[in-house]
């Protein structure tokens, strides 16, 4: 039985890790989400971001800075989805669906 909660808790663990943070002008994105995920994304810097998949229409938001956050919900399609800043050019990022 012990191995069932340890699975329980881990599946726990994975659902709480959605999320992106930006900090530093770059995305720190977890290994993979579940399809349709909710995602909490915050903002660390000084200066607002966007979360925008390279496919039009899948997801956006517009971050606030200092520690300003939104939620973006995931495709439903397992894949990888590039998205990037619409401010800030330098700024890519991919979230892994699986």
């Amino acid at each position: 039985m012990p191995s069932t909660s340890g699975s329980s808790a881990a599946t726990a663990k994975s659902a709480a890790a959605a999320k992106i943070t930006i900090k530093s002008f770059a995305y720190q994105v977890p290994a993979s989400v579940k399809p349709g995920a909710k995602i909490t994304v915050t903002n660390a810097d000084n200066v607002n971001h966007t979360v925008t998949s390279d496919t039009a229409g899948l997801f956006n938001a517009v971050i606030p800075s200092n520690g300003g956050s939104a939620t973006i919900t995931a495709p439903t399609k397992p894949g990888k989805y590039p998205f990037h800043c619409k401010y800030h050019a330098n700024m890519h990022g991919t979230l892994v669906v699986s």
